[in-house]
């Protein structure tokens, strides 16, 4: 298996160059791309073919979850695999939480945790979305009253799809995992993976759970 290519945006100098020691000597990863601000790594990062990026949530010009969001789009406009995204910081709020899910993050790291946790948020970003279980997220947003965002191009998004990927959205909102997707359309997990990709695709997701959380809102708005 072929290293993790990873971009490495922070603002302190002292923990960029830290981390980029702990991920350098790991034998299945490489830094590729280290900055400090956040309009430079904007411009930049999309156009770079890197597995991972690893951006702190405190950086000048365009707090992390902001860049994140931004990358997010860019990368899906230009029809690219969006890379994982790991968004570190000293500590996360529910709020922060859930902007990070919009945003496309896929790992939350603090900026206290051991040094095994980022390396194992990097690791498992290389996961299939298709393994990604559903009900337990939804649990989660059901636990915690939130106050749902509309997303200004869901119907002309939702407009783009065809058939079987409306189906896959509606199935989403009542399925635990894509094994019971799959049961429920009668389809082969490899069909609904390939549906699921296009979808997100589509509405520029970056993970399952950005999604569900898109169709989740937007519903709940009406």
């Amino acid at each position: 298996m072929s290293s993790f290519r990873i971009a490495l945006i922070d603002g302190d100098a002292a923990i960029r160059s830290g981390r980029r020691l702990l991920l350098d000597s790991q034998e299945d990863m490489q830094v590729v791309y280290e900055e400090s601000l956040a309009l430079q790594a904007l411009e930049t990062v999309p156009d770079l073919l890197v597995d991972a990026i690893v951006i702190d949530h405190r950086l000048q010009g365009m707090d992390g979850v902001s860049l994140a969001k931004e990358l997010v789009a860019r990368i899906s406009v230009q029809a690219q695999r969006i890379p994982a995204v790991i968004i570190t910081g000293s500590y996360f709020t529910f709020e922060l939480l859930m902007a990070s899910i919009r945003a496309g993050a896929t790992e939350l790291v603090t900026q206290d945790s051991p040094a095994s946790e980022l390396l194992e948020a990097i690791r498992k970003s290389r996961r299939s979305q298709a393994d990604v279980k559903l009900k337990p997220f939804a649990d989660f947003l059901d636990a915690n009253p939130y106050e749902p965002v509309a997303s200004v191009d869901y119907l002309l998004n939702l407009a783009r799809l065809d058939a079987e990927e409306r189906e896959i959205i509606d199935a989403l909102a009542s399925a635990e995992d894509l094994d019971q997707v799959a049961a429920n359309l009668g389809l082969s997990k490899s069909r609904v993976r390939e549906l699921l990709e296009s979808t997100m695709r589509t509405f520029g997701c970056a993970t399952i759970e950005q999604l569900y959380l898109v169709v989740r809102d937007s519903r709940k708005i009406g």
